[in-house]
């Protein structure tokens, strides 16, 4: 029989025959390694198991977004992984005589960094491993494999081969699946993908040493042989091309056909090729993403089409929204129940992005000669008509998450104007002391009460209702002007983001840890809405 070690304050540094945990992750990828930091800060005991030796080598995803380096600062990475980013790159579309006719270059930062940005994925999940090391309530396993579990209403059994083929039985109150796209939990547990597989196989060709600064994305839309090329920090850069269907991989691979296929975009410029594969893209979407105490993040979840550079920031996002519910939950904040929204919130944004993608697709991808001309004549009707060229160049075609159910009360503001189930927008604002700060590092990691006006302080100092102590809720008073002793006050300065404040003036905003907005309440609605959240963790 296999003993269980129970863990108390302490924790342990070894693999034993067996080891009890709040929650297993089975992933070191971005979404696992996301999850675990998370946890780690809310104090949840956490282990990690990774069938690799170690996180990725190679180049995979290369596009992270605003909202993901919105998660960096939550969890104190954003710092070293800015500085291995190219920030704010944009996008261009060439004609097939290689003629510029359309742009786009978003500026906002409505989240408080860059639209999106340039990256490398090893680096990126190197910080994040290191970054675990300050949690002592978070270990991780490298060549350890998942093999099975079972599970009941009080937990999941999981049984993990290490890397000398002895099997460990590891008992935790969740399991978060974040195994990738060939999910072996997924799998056994009998959740099905939905969607399709696209019938396109690219080349994809990463490179290192290239002199091409060009800050921005180009798509060759030339309906003979569709090409694209990002452009990522340090002089790294992507290509991608589509293959013909009568078109042998092997031969595709061959260095002299890649420099074939390169030289009439680079000419005589050396680069040097690190990676080079090919591969079908897939926009499939789990049918669901809980089984019992089991949950699907990441991969495991969701596949997107990478026109759109979404399918990692997805997994962030899953990360983001399931790592404080779990954690809630674990330390008696709130019911089991909690966690039914984690699928009800994520699951049509997740969708939605991969339909973008899919569109965007369709841009990059012309299927003839029609195809290719009609949309270079509409892309240039378009920069001549000022909203549709707005909308185009500043990326507002993006789908931002508005969240319909879930751990919400919606208020009276139509939906365009509502914060509720938003994203919050992240200002720079000044603080007491004079200093610039961003506004998720007044509020802090977890809940906060913000209140969009001075006259407001005394009484959100007030509020008395068990839920805002139960939440460990931060007060904070967000104003363009004035100050008060009762709680913190932030000063916002007159700028693109004032106007979505101003709507709330009088009243309070309740900011989740993963920074949606969960409601809006006048001090006298305060406990009626505490009410209705408090049922909702019930």
């Amino acid at each position: 029989m296999v003993s269980r070690t129970r863990f108390h304050d302490d924790w342990l540094t070894t693999m034993s025959d067996a080891q009890e945990v709040d929650v297993l992750i089975v992933g070191a990828g971005p979404a696992g390694l996301a999850t675990a930091h998370y946890l780690g800060m809310y104090g949840v005991r956490a282990l990690v198991v990774e069938r690799n030796m170690g996180t990725v080598a190679e180049p995979r995803a290369v596009s992270i977004d605003d909202e993901t380096l919105r998660s960096m600062q939550t969890l104190g990475l954003d710092g070293p992984i800015n500085e291995e980013t190219l920030p704010g790159y944009g996008a261009r579309y060439y004609s097939p005589g290689q003629k510029e006719f359309a742009r786009i270059q978003p500026t906002t930062r409505e989240f408080g960094h860059p639209r999106r940005s340039g990256f490398r994925q090893p680096e990126f999940e190197a910080e994040l491993r290191a970054g675990l090391s300050k949690y002592p309530t978070v270990e991780v396993r490298f060549g350890h494999s998942f093999e099975g579990l079972e599970q009941d209403d009080a937990g999941v059994t999981a049984d993990i081969l290490d890397p000398e083929g002895r099997r460990v039985e590891v008992r935790a109150g969740f399991l978060a699946a974040c195994d990738g796209g060939r999910s072996t939990v997924r799998k056994l547990l009998g959740v099905e993908l939905a969607g399709s597989s696209f019938n396109e196989r690219w080349l994809v060709i990463d490179c290192v040493n290239d002199s091409d600064e060009t800050p921005a994305s180009i798509a060759y839309c030339d309906h003979r042989r569709p090409a694209i090329t990002i452009p990522g920090p340090g002089r790294t850069r992507r290509w991608e091309f589509l293959l013909k269907r009568d078109e042998d991989e092997a031969d595709l691979l061959a260095v002299g056909t890649i420099r074939e296929l390169l030289t009439p975009y680079i000419g005589s410029r050396d680069v040097e090729i690190i990676r080079k594969l090919v591969y079908t893209f897939h926009a499939r979407i789990a049918d669901r993403w809980r089984v019992g105490r089991v949950f699907l993040l990441g991969d495991a979840a969701h596949l997107t089409p990478p026109y759109a550079g979404q399918g990692l920031n997805s997994g962030q996002r899953d990360a983001a929204n399931f790592a404080w519910k779990v954690a809630a939950v674990v330390k008696g904040q709130s019911g089991v129940s909690l966690l039914d929204s984690y699928e009800a919130e994520r699951r049509d944004h997740a969708w939605s992005l991969i339909r973008m993608a899919i569109q965007i697709g369709w841009v990059m991808v012309p299927r003839n000669w029609f195809h290719t001309y009609a949309q270079i004549a509409f892309f240039r009707l378009a920069g001549i008509i000022p909203p549709v060229r707005d909308y185009f160049v500043g990326m507002k075609f993006k789908p931002v998450p508005r969240f319909q159910n879930g751990f919400l009360c919606a208020d009276d503001l139509k939906a365009r104007d509502t914060l509720v189930g938003r994203m919050l927008p992240q200002p720079d604002v000044i603080d007491g002391e004079g200093e610039t700060r961003k506004l998720d590092d007044v509020l802090g990691t977890g809940f906060a009460l913000l209140a969009i006006s001075p006259a407001d302080a005394a009484d959100l100092a007030a509020l008395d209702h068990p839920l805002w102590a139960r939440l460990d809720a931060e007060r904070v008073v967000l104003t363009k002007g004035g100050s008060s002793g009762d709680v913190s006050t932030v000063r916002i300065e007159d700028g693109p983001l004032l106007h979505r404040f101003d709507k709330y003036a009088g009243r309070i905003l309740l900011v989740r840890p993963d920074r949606y907005v969960a409601a809006a309440f006048t001090v006298a609605d305060a406990d009626d809405i505490a009410d209705r959240l408090s049922g909702l963790m019930a």
